[in-house]
């Protein structure tokens, strides 16, 4: 059985605190499933290609919702991109600044000493030669300094040209302490797309009294397609712990503008079920075209290393087999044939079927047309369009005695 889910414990900024929040950045399998999480969502974010051979993407600037410590950005920074954070909890962004004193070594006592040090030389009268154009070593002609000059050109070029993948971008961690539910404070057109790596499933949640969670999903939606430019994308990694949340998040995304849908990674693996909502801000020539998700087999399922995030276990077994073709396309108004009959008869009744003996199926291993299993199947379906449906219960399909 998968651990309780974070969300249901306390607030992100209560359950984050100093030694979960270094906990969390120090475990080596979070950091390795956050880093694959990030790549499939730049990946998914499908940013525009260099016109030079290389084909690599061009230096962007991301929004990263629920930044945290900053492991996902690291991977953005390799990436060539330039990138900036959001997150409420204030001990992880404190990490993630001292991620990027560390990565320049300059710590506060080695800033405040470098700054006494440049005072006192500024205020000395003592004159320093600058040597930095003198050249050491024995005098050449110019023509072999020329042909020197050549080489280093053209080692240069072939370092430009992407062998050893993309330049790095600027190491530069610029955070915010927000809460995203009450929106995001960026000027419109700001960003190029935006990541988010396990976020959205805490705003499912009302930990306040007068928090809404449609409400609080509605308010960072309408600010990220404002702060998006035009033709933007963004990809949320979340996890669900039902449809209903699924339908929650999408909903409330189309109806702010954003096009797209859910994108599901191998939906017959239990560990490694991946979700990802890919939006698009406006619309574009060619209108949005929706990514493809993986549906390899995953080889050794049993390894906790596809096992999502530390606090999310796969509690999703007992969802039904035909979810996953639904999480595709939210919006889609297809037929749906069930024992040979199309669903476009609401008139027919279904029959009662007996709760002792064995459940009948069809050959395709879905449940026969007027069976309990039937009629729990076509409610939620209902559910997942958004239909006003009653809530299943014991007596759910149960025959009433004669004397009632």
């Amino acid at each position: 059985m998968s651990a309780t889910r974070p969300e249901l414990e306390n607030p992100p900024e209560v359950f984050y605190n100093a030694s979960e929040a270094r906990k969390y950045t120090l475990s080596t399998r979070v950091r390795k499933i956050q880093r694959d999480m990030t790549l499939r969502a730049l990946e998914l974010l499908n940013l525009p290609k260099e016109e030079s051979p290389t084909g690599l993407n061009r230096s962007a600037l991301l929004l990263d919702i629920g930044c945290g410590s900053g492991l996902s950005g690291d991977v953005l920074t390799e990436q060539g991109h330039a990138w900036m954070g959001v997150d409420i909890s204030a001990d992880m962004l404190r990490i993630a600044k001292e991620d990027e004193l560390n990565y320049y070594d300059m710590s506060e006592a080695q800033k405040q000493a470098a700054n006494r040090e440049e005072s006192t030389l500024t205020s000395s009268s003592n004159l320093r030669m600058d040597t930095s154009h003198v050249k050491w070593g024995l005098i050449a002609s110019e023509e072999e300094e020329e042909h020197e000059a050549d080489e280093e050109d053209g080692e240069a070029s072939l370092e430009d040209k992407g062998v050893d993948g993309p330049a790095p971008g600027p190491h530069m961690v610029e955070v915010l302490q927000n809460d995203i539910g009450s929106g995001l404070p960026f000027r419109p057109g700001t960003f190029d797309g935006c990541i988010s790596i396990s976020v959205l499933q805490w705003l499912c949640h009302s930990t306040k009294k007068g928090e809404v969670p449609q409400r609080r999903l509605l308010a960072l939606f309408q600010s990220l397609y404002n702060s998006l430019r035009r033709g933007a994308k963004g990809v949320f990694q979340f996890y669900p712990s039902d449809p209903n949340q699924v339908h929650m998040i999408t909903h409330a995304a189309m109806k702010c503008g954003f096009n797209g849908g859910v994108v599901l990674d191998y939906p017959n693996s239990a560990r490694a079920k991946k979700y990802y909502l890919v939006v698009q801000a406006g619309q574009v020539a060619g209108g949005f075209v929706p990514p493809p998700a993986l549906t390899m087999e995953v080889e050794g399922e049993e390894d906790s290393d596809y096992e999502g995030e530390e606090y999310y276990g796969s509690d999703d077994d007992s969802e039904e087999e035909g979810e996953s073709d639904e999480f595709q396309n939210p919006h889609s108004r297809k037929r749906v044939h069930v024992g040979g009959r199309d669903t476009s008869h609401p008139h027919k009744r279904a029959r009662a079927s007996s709760a002792h003996g064995q459940k009948r199926r069809r050959k395709d291993n879905r449940p026969e047309t007027g069976s309990r299993d039937w009629v729990l199947l076509k409610k939620e379906e209902r559910r997942r369009r958004g239909y006003k449906t009653s809530a299943d219960s014991k007596y759910t399909m149960r025959q009433r005695k004669p004397r009632f």
